[in-house]
């Protein structure tokens, strides 16, 4: 289940490793960005990190499709005036294979 807590720990890793991700880091790399792009934004904030990652992409377009299912849900979240309380959180993701082997 992708929880807030677990968004969050993907931002701090997507962040952290995006730019300078070894190939032993790719994998991890890639688990917080499906964490990041299965999440429904509850905030402008939420809503603006899946924006950033999906730029990240510079266009290729992911094959999974999570990119533009996060869009969608980026774009539901801003029609619904910045707020969706009334939905759980969606549950498609989890951090819990999150490590990296940093030396």
């Amino acid at each position: 289940m992708t929880t807030k807590r677990a968004f969050g720990e993907a931002i701090t890793l997507w962040e952290a490793t995006r730019q300078t991700a070894t190939d032993d880091e790719f994998a991890t790399l890639e688990n917080a960005e499906r964490v990041i792009l299965a999440h429904r934004p509850t905030s402008l904030a939420d809503a603006a990190t899946m924006l950033e990652v999906v730029m990240e992409q510079r266009g290729d377009g992911r094959s999974d499709g999570l990119d533009l299912r996060a869009i969608e849900r980026i774009v539901s979240l801003l029609r619904n005036g910045g707020t969706d309380g009334v939905r759980s959180v969606e549950a498609s993701g989890s951090v819990l294979g999150f490590g990296t082997s940093r030396a």
